[in-house]
């Protein structure tokens, strides 16, 4: 062999073992293992364990959010009212400075330290004249006082204010970032919430597609009630078992085989029939809608349709039957020799 050709055939061999070891490794539908269900499950409860850490950061940032939210509130009202009380303080040092100029204004005018002429207006003597303008600079002093201690609560009032003022810009800051914590923490809660309920829709999948398969190799063809029995019913024979649930339930193979009926069947309704080996026949009868076809190999618990309450059927409910070399034997018996107990 030439070295071109043994080059080409090496490239071929590696390319192929490259793509065996790239392709997917999931099993395609109506070929879950029980491996399948168990690590569906181990996910589920990681989820689970997730979304309660989660749920709880969420409550906590919530609860956080909460008291910021109070503060602020409260730091407002307080930088409000700090507000209020410095401009109250302001306008009074304003009107009294206001009446201090207006009587050193009189003074300056008639040459003494209060000499407004409507301070002596009223005066019958000189005497009294002299005693009011004594009054009036006594009055003038203590209003000077008045306007500094005035002047010192309203420093005081500006610097409650300018507290307050901070204690707001603080609480709002702390009321923002709380506020953004409990908006991430909400995105994780709400994203571990959607994992988890993506973890139970797969383990819903498997066990509708997959049911438990006894160690003798069967499966239970419905979960339900066991409604009727094989034997003598109401003046006919019954030869097989119902089982009662919602419409809708799961409906699985009880054997591995293949499907040679799925669609109408009189007095059924609808039914699926899978031959199995050695001459069995299981027969799903008033079912509500086939998941297989003609021809199809399934699995032993295989989903194969769905329960439903089509044909002479008083309510929802599965009729199963066993045929074993033509002869409609009792299912429940057969059920049970094989580990599957209903």
């Amino acid at each position: 062999m030439s070295a071109p050709h043994a080059l080409s055939r090496a490239a071929a061999v590696t390319l192929a073992t490259l793509a065996l070891v790239a392709a997917p490794t999931t099993p395609a539908h109506g070929q879950e293992s029980p491996d399948d269900l168990e690590a569906a499950r181990t996910e589920l409860s990681q989820a689970q364990a997730a979304l309660a850490q989660t749920y709880q950061r969420y409550g906590d940032a919530q609860r956080k959010h909460e008291r910021t939210q109070q503060a602020a509130t409260q730091a407002r009202e307080r930088a409000e009212q700090a507000r209020g009380a410095a401009e109250k303080a302001a306008a009074r040092v304003r009107g009294m400075r206001g009446d201090v100029d207006r009587f050193a204004s009189a003074s300056f005018r008639q040459g003494s330290t209060v000499g407004s002429i409507s301070a002596y207006l009223g005066a019958e003597s000189t005497t009294e004249m002299l005693e009011r303008s004594s009054l009036l600079n006594a009055i003038s002093d203590d209003q000077l006082s008045i306007l500094d201690r005035m002047r010192a609560a309203l420093d005081k009032r500006r610097a409650s204010q300018h507290d307050a003022t901070a204690a707001l810009r603080e609480a709002s800051s702390n009321e923002q970032a709380a506020e953004s914590a409990k908006t991430e923490a909400q995105r994780a809660f709400r994203a571990a919430k959607a994992k988890k309920q993506e973890a139970q829709s797969e383990i819903d999948r498997l066990s509708a597609a997959t049911a438990e398969v006894s160690t003798g190799g069967a499966a239970k063809p419905a979960e339900g009630e066991l409604t009727s029995g094989y034997g003598a019913r109401w003046g006919t024979v019954h030869y097989g078992i119902d089982i009662a649930n919602s419409i809708g339930t799961p409906i699985h193979s009880t054997l591995p085989g293949e499907v040679i009926d799925a669609g109408p069947a009189s007095g059924f309704g609808m039914w699926v029939r899978v031959q199995h080996s050695d001459g069995l026949i299981s027969v799903y009868g008033h079912i509500d809608e086939a998941t297989v076809s003609v021809g199809q190999q399934v699995a032993a618990g295989e989903q194969i349709a769905t329960m439903g309450n089509r044909g002479q059927s008083t309510g929802p409910h599965l009729h199963f039957e066993i045929h074993e070399n033509g002869n409609k034997i009792d299912p429940l018996p057969w059920l049970r020799s094989r580990g599957v107990d209903i």
